[in-house]
């Protein structure tokens, strides 16, 4: 294989607020010379597609400051969940050829496992689905398929069965999407409340399926709840003021299922939840969770593989992306995500399927 090309992105500085392209990282090109490059027993992966998510803000930070996410070391690539093809091996359990999908860096090309190894590791053989691009298993066939499965899964499949509402947060991110469409599916009696800030992103989850959309950024989302109050069960994606408002019309023994709280990223005092005490006034069931973290959590991912793969070739799963070309563009996917602007999965296309 010849020298080539290897683009990455670098993380150079800890945001205080929000994340600047050009001020927390940098892209930069180097040579590589793919023959020469040591594997120490690993693979060489050449990256294909790479997820863009709210959640790296979390890993963007001093590392002595404790937090589920492992932080990004100062002046190394950033890393990700993403897919890629071996380009080279020292590993028998991959073959040249092979497509994987795991934790890898923001580069053209780069080593599985490297230096900078962390909870969030993974690598796994993934096939190549006609008709579906590789990219999918990113988004709807990975970290936003997988999340919104395992929680839903996990906590509220069961909890439907004696629900009347589900309200989902920040539903037109991939995670929100997709568990609108899988909801509709598998418990079609549900009412489901999707809150999202535009009219597009509205729309967005309308097509998905939900039967009420609200703009939070346009209403006073606590009393536009109220209307259709009592929630059984939140979806929360964003925490901060929406949770509070969700907290204040849940009914009576609700389950809320904690995938995320994007509003607390940014340090923004705002963010924070005041109304605390619902959850035992209400006896209210509250579950966090991560994707892949836990053995029930593995298990569900493993189930995933078996039971969506047939849904999105049906068309009741739908792959919906929002694509940046290239590496040099991954910066400006990052912060789309982090501004909100995204429509779909935001993935950046770092390279072809096959060479």
């Amino acid at each position: 294989m010849p020298v080539v090309k290897n683009a990455k992105v670098i993380y150079i500085a800890h945001p205080e607020a929000g994340y600047e392209p050009g001020v927390h990282s940098k892209y930069i090109e180097e040579e590589l010379d793919t023959d020469a490059v040591a594997l120490n027993g690993g693979i060489l992966v050449r990256l294909i597609a790479m997820s863009s998510d709210p959640y790296m803000r979390y890993r963007m930070r001093d590392p002595e400051v404790p937090m589920f996410a492992p932080a990004v070391p100062l002046n190394t690539p950033l890393d990700n969940f993403s897919v890629g093809q071996v380009a080279r091996s020292e590993n028998p359990e991959f073959a040249v050829g092979d497509y994987v999908a795991g934790y890898f860096n923001f580069a053209n090309y780069s080593v599985f496992p490297d230096d900078n190894n962390h909870v969030f590791k993974f690598c796994v053989k993934v096939p190549k689905i006609p008709g579906l691009p590789l990219s999918a298993f990113v988004g709807t066939l990975g970290l936003a398929g997988k999340s919104a499965y395992t929680g839903w899964t996990l906590y509220g499949q069961e909890k439907a069965k004696t629900s009347k509402t589900l309200l989902i947060s920040g539903a037109a991110g991939p995670v929100g999407i997709f568990l609108i469409e899988y909801v509709k599916h598998t418990a079609p009696h549900l009412k489901i409340i999707a809150t999202a800030g535009s009219p597009e992103k509205l729309e967005l989850c309308k097509k998905a399926g939900a039967d009420v959309v609200l703009n939070y950024k346009t209403v006073d989302l606590e009393k536009a709840l109220a209307e259709h109050s009592p929630i059984d069960i939140y979806w929360d994606n964003v925490a901060g003021p929406t949770l509070d408002a969700a907290l204040a019309n849940m009914n009576f023994f609700g389950l809320i299922i904690a995938c995320g709280a994007i509003s607390e990223a940014n340090n923004d005092p705002a963010g924070y939840v005041k109304y605390f005490g619902k959850i035992f006034q209400k006896c209210i069931t509250v579950h966090g969770f991560l994707f892949r973290v836990g053995p029930q959590a593995e298990a569900a991912a493993a189930e995933f593989d078996k039971e969506i793969p047939p849904l999105v070739a049906q068309g009741k799963i739908t792959i919906r992306e929002d694509r940046f070309d290239g590496l040099k563009e991954a910066e400006r996917a990052l912060e789309s995500v982090h501004h909100g602007k995204n429509f779909g999965k935001a993935v950046i296309i770092a390279g072809p399927e096959s060479i």
